[in-house]
């Protein structure tokens, strides 16, 4: 059935494409266009206008953007020259900001990464940071990109010294962006911003030229303009330039005329190798997320690698990150061996959690009132983008904060509520590969005594609203207060005590019993001890802890073993019993005792939580229905929805009859994200 399915959705993306069009250009079943010499196709200037749909003019719907010339965010798009001098400006007043030159464009313009974080590359408890790569505007019309990456890039020097998930990051997590990856063909989009050639249906160069300036003939770079528009369809397609899936399953081309063309061989364009060398200002062996930042479609197109944990671990953390717009994004798992993204080689060669992240719109123009043609989407109203790129930073966000470290019990002390004497006190110090609990006060509790108890944790765990209020981070749903249990071993498990809270326990300032290192990393709360409990000789007491951090990951059950990332999946994350894990455990780790006598002597022997059954490690995440070429069934749409998303400006205003529909097909070229077989070849990717 898949298989039916499948063929159907490339017979009807063939039959679009191979129809004939309003202009002179043809197309092949590929997409491609077949006379790139003919003047009536190759000398054809388009105009993006506002209202205006006459002639070779392409109506939006809304006021065609414009780059403006501003350091800061506004509400529309800014010159390259203005991102460039924001990022260098981040770089020169920032010291957790280190920018390189890391390769040239075909033009010989440079190409900088900024890797953001503090210099030594070191967790506050001296194990090695992860490290994650951004990367942005691969495809130059896709304007989209820059301004979200640019705003992570902002959003991570402006917050470092929040005293919380700012300075978390900062401290346990490098990240390199690369804001601007194909400059030569970014600047070229900016130089004829409302300008673009060829046809409506597969516009080429000036604000929509998708590739690289190489001229695959001699070499050399493209010229910068569109007068002459000879050479208007070269260049390579550098999201199909990447060793895994090169050539493969029909999402490229090896006709230099074709938007996707991919070159002679794997990795030969200089963008390509720069991106290598920014992954190695990780160093790239420290790696452990790499997001691809396009537009359009409103997905995270995912490749899956058949490495069941590491699949699932990517699956998890894209659904917590999809999950900070309501799901608004969509979830793309390809299951094939690739199609030469750079997500392609990230997921397979480095085995990180990877994918292409196509910002919105979801359809196009049509989703903010415009006008619907294929490529509307690359042409974002200025009026959106400051609400679309604050809302793929905060994403991106969650995404760094789960991947930086899992979150762990650090200390634990417990206080007398009437004279304040500390009673338990003991932190896991770092000691070289590992960690060691050093219990520096353990003295007995007693019975029908009150108590107040502060749990600290190695990163924040809460996230504030805007009122500065104990809140869910975006789309996340965590329990204000930790699972807390007083568990006596040597007892009947019905003499075991539950401890309570809420949310204003956690602690915000460093204040005695505050903060650990951030704020909302730790929190305070009282208990009593039944005066049942008389205990002439000592019992010992074990805590036993639940907690999730914002994005819903718990605690490592030990420890006394780093979390790294190795191999495609965590190692020593453990749950509760011990066993490496993806979500980790209950921490069992501070042992106390109770005894009528103050000055008595801890118990012998250790002692833990009562024994709880392995959890049942959750299944792996089921195929994906495509062929590796992009997806096709996940947008597998009704001809009627598709003739809808199809809609062409010329005429297609009213409903459509149901008889029609074959009609309205034929005449329905354009790429559009209902058909990704299309939407691979026609440049969206």
């Amino acid at each position: 059935m898949a298989a039916r399915l499948r063929g159907a959705s490339l017979f009807i993306a063939a039959a679009l494409w191979a129809t004939p069009s309003y202009s002179a250009c043809q197309f092949n079943s590929a997409g491609d266009i077949t006379n790139p010499n003919d003047p009536s196709c190759r000398d054809v200037q388009l105009r993006y206008t506002r209202d205006d749909d006459s002639g070779n003019n392409i109506a939006l719907g809304y006021d065609v953007p414009f780059p403006v010339d501003s350091l800061t965010g506004v509400d529309g798009y800014r010159t390259y020259q203005s991102l460039f001098e924001q990022h260098q400006s981040l770089d020169a007043t920032s010291s957790l900001v280190s920018g390189e030159i890391v390769g040239r464009t075909i033009s010989g313009r440079d190409i900088w990464a900024y890797r953001i974080g503090d210099p030594d590359s070191e967790q506050p408890d001296g194990g090695p940071e992860g490290v994650a790569l951004i990367n942005g505007t691969i495809h130059a019309r896709e304007w989209q990109s820059p301004e979200a990456v640019t705003e992570l890039f902002e959003q991570l020097t402006e917050v470092a010294g929040d005293g919380g998930l700012g300075q978390y990051l900062s401290e346990n997590l490098g990240v390199v962006i690369v804001p601007v990856l194909n400059v030569d063909g970014f600047l070229q989009t900016q130089r004829f911003p409302d300008r673009t050639t060829a046809d409506e249906q597969q516009p080429r160069d000036g604000r929509m030229r998708r590739k690289n300036m190489r001229d695959p003939t001699t070499g050399a770079a493209i010229d910068e303009d569109i007068d002459q528009t000879s050479d208007n369809f070269y260049g390579v397609d550098l999201n199909r330039n990447n060793p895994n899936g090169f050539g493969q399953n029909g999402a490229s081309s090896s006709n230099p005329i074709s938007l996707v063309y991919r070159a002679s061989a794997p990795q030969t364009e200089p963008e390509i190798q720069t991106l290598l060398a920014a992954a190695d200002l990780g160093p790239a062996a420290r790696l452990r997320m790499y997001s691809d930042v396009h537009s359009f479609s409103q997905i995270f197109f995912t490749p899956l690698t058949g490495d069941v944990s590491r699949d699932r671990i990517t699956s998890g953390l894209v659904a917590r990150m999809r999950a900070v717009t309501a799901n608004r994004y969509r979830y793309g798992p390809d299951s094939g061996s690739g199609i030469g993204l750079t997500s392609d080689y990230f997921a397979r060669s480095l085995r990180i959690p990877a994918w292409t992240l196509e910002t919105e719109p979801l359809r196009g123009g049509i989703d903010y009132g415009g006008t619907s043609h294929g490529h509307s989407g690359f042409i974002m109203p200025a009026s959106q983008v400051a609400r679309m790129r604050d809302e793929v930073a905060t994403m991106l966000l969650a995404g760094l904060y789960s991947q930086a470290d899992k979150p762990r019990l650090e200390a634990i002390r417990i206080r007398d509520a009437e004279t304040g004497d500390v009673r338990f006190e003991g932190q896991w110090q770092g000691s070289g590969s590992g960690r060691n609990l050093s219990v520096t006060v353990n003295q007995a509790l007693i019975p029908g005594a009150r108590y107040r108890l502060w749990l600290a944790f190695n990163k924040p765990m809460r996230w504030r609203n805007s009122m500065g209020e104990i809140s869910n981070y975006p789309g996340q749903s965590v329990a204000a207060f930790p699972t807390i249990e007083l568990q006596f071993p040597a007892l009947p498990a019905e003499r075991d005590m539950s401890i309570s809270g809420d949310a204003g326990a956690w602690r915000s300032q460093p204040a005695e019993d505050g903060l650990l290192r951030y704020r909302d990393d730790a929190l305070t709360t009282e208990f009593s001890l039944p005066a049942s409990l008389s205990a002439e000789a000592p019992i010992a007491a074990v805590f036993s802890i639940a907690a999730k951090d914002m994005t819903n990951y718990g605690l490592d059950a030990d420890p006394s073993t780093r979390v790294d990332w190795q191999s495609g999946r965590w190692t020593g994350y453990e749950n509760t019993t011990g066993t490496n894990s993806e979500n980790g455990g209950t921490d069992c780790n501070f042992v106390i005792f109770v005894a009528n006598d103050p000055g008595s002597a801890p118990p012998s022997g250790d002692e833990s939580c009562r024994t709880a059954a392995a959890p049942p490690q959750p299944p792996p995440p089921p195929p994906s229905p495509t062929n590796g070429g992009g997806g096709a069934l996940l947008w597998m749409l009704p001809l009627a929805t598709l003739i809808a998303l199809c809609r062409r400006r010329r005429g297609w205003q009213g409903s459509i009859a149901p008889a029609n529909l074959t009609t309205h097909a034929s005449q329905c070229r354009e790429t559009t994200s209902a058909i990704p077989a299309a939407k691979t070849r026609g440049g969206f990717l």
